[in-house]
């Protein structure tokens, strides 16, 4: 037989908004109570003991479901569910397509052991190690959750810019951390006058 028959009688792939750090209770709820399939996407997380696991979408889920026979409205009311993302007042259906890509990529991330961690902490000196920019010293900037783009302060023309930049890129310097300006008061807003 041609194509999904699940799909035939309506079944569709569906993003479902949920409460903060509760993606698990609901997806547990959704599939006990309302007989539908669900796929939380998790990866590990290496080098953190206390969460193995991480929710690679934290506050969303998917739900394969008919909703002619697991209304929206009831959707909406399972513990731990704000609500189906929609549109126009009409959930939207996600493309099978994407479901697939995105069960390949986690299958990838958990083949190299997870996400992809960096040993950098916002402030930290470090230095360009490839590209054209290799050797050249900037400050990290962010962000300290596992990600392979990770922002670094680099000074152009007297001040500091921002840019993105891949984490395998960069190494950590001996350099101190980032600069502080320098003090212009006394505290309690009395100015700090140079001595010539």
């Amino acid at each position: 037989m041609d194509g999904d028959p699940l799909n035939a009688t309506g079944h569709r792939w569906y993003v479902v908004h949920t409460k903060p750090r509760q993606e698990l209770l609901a997806a547990g709820l959704l599939e006990s109570t309302h007989a539908v399939a669900v796929y939380l996407p998790q990866v590990r997380q290496p080098h953190v003991p206390a969460r193995r696991w991480t929710t690679l979408f934290p506050g969303y889920l998917f739900l394969h479901a008919d909703l002619r026979a697991a209304p929206a409205s009831e959707i909406d009311k399972t513990p731990g569910v704000i609500r189906l993302v929609a549109f126009d007042g009409q959930p939207q259906p996600v493309p099978d397509g994407t479901i697939e890509a995105l069960r390949r990529r986690v299958a990838e991330l958990q083949e190299r052991g997870g996400l992809p961690q960096h040993p950098f902490q916002p402030g930290d000196s470090v230095r360009f190690t490839n590209g054209p920019m290799a050797g050249l010293e900037g400050i990290f900037d962010g962000p300290m959750r596992p990600s392979q783009r990770v922002r670094v302060l680099m000074h152009f023309l007297g001040s500091l810019h921002a840019m993105e930049v891949d984490a395998n890129d960069l190494e950590k310097t001996a350099g101190d951390r980032r600069p502080q300006p320098p003090r212009r008061t006394r505290g309690r807003g009395r100015t700090i006058h140079p001595h010539a």
